[in-house]
């Protein structure tokens, strides 16, 4: 007979200690974990804010979005992510958008099915304008 965590769904969230990570966490958590665990992705697990996840999730790991073979670590055996960019900490869209395609690149190589990104900007624009748009699927 099956474990019933085989059947979960692993969902890695970005940011998890911030304003929009944060709240998927407590919308997950207040689910339940029928379907889904969650893998909190942080730069900082030694924070405060981080050891406050400890029993919400699965597990709380560091990685940083400027860094992509953490991120391929973190994304390892997800079936989902949630990825989000911290504009603010740079005010740079230059830099929001390497640090985006980082991940995207890590989601893919860890084989995430499904990805929500969340930036600053609509990035529609940006995405619809780069080479390789159409490895991206947008949303109308």
């Amino acid at each position: 007979m099956a474990d019933a965590t085989e059947n979960r769904k692993l969902i890695a969230v970005m940011g998890a200690t911030g304003l929009q990570g944060g709240a998927l966490v407590k919308a997950f958590h207040q689910l339940g974990t029928e379907n889904f665990e969650v893998r909190a992705i942080t730069r900082d697990p030694k924070k405060e804010s981080a050891k406050s996840l400890v029993g919400k999730v699965k597990e709380v790991i560091k990685a940083d979005g400027d860094n992509e073979e953490s991120m391929v670590k973190a994304f390892e055996g997800c079936y989902g992510a949630f990825i989000v960019s911290n504009w603010w900490e740079h005010l740079d869209v230059r830099h929001e958008m390497k640090t985006l395609r980082a991940c995207k690149e890590a989601a893919k190589k860890a084989g995430v099915k499904h990805v929500v990104l969340s930036g600053l900007e609509d990035s529609r624009k940006f995405v619809n304008n780069a080479e390789n748009k159409d490895t991206w699927k947008v949303l109308d």
